[in-house]
């Protein structure tokens, strides 16, 4: 799963995608597994993904503060733009009776 996530920070729009390796953060940080997030996924879980990412994908030069909290209490915005299987597949071609 990739999810895209737009948000500001004061800085104006930035827009990440998420990588395996943030959602490996999140399941250690939240002890929970990226299956459980269709029933759970609050704006926390939102915050430390874009926080995550940000800090590897910095776009227009931000500095992405250190902290999570320092990131979380500096947000103006956040939302989610898309989402995406990490494994997308194909439908199987039927044939026509």
């Amino acid at each position: 799963m990739k999810l895209t996530i737009r948000f500001d920070i004061g800085y104006g729009p930035a827009t990440i995608t998420t990588t395996l390796a943030t959602l490996v953060a999140w399941e250690r940080k939240f002890k929970m597994k990226t299956s459980d997030l269709a029933d759970n996924f609050g704006m926390e879980d939102m915050a430390f993904m874009a926080w995550h990412s940000a800090k590897v994908q910095t776009e227009h030069g931000q500095s992405i503060p250190v902290e999570f909290d320092a990131f979380v209490n500096k947000l103006v915005e956040i939302e989610i733009v898309s989402t995406a299987s990490s494994n997308p597949t194909t439908a199987d071609h039927t044939a026509s009776l």
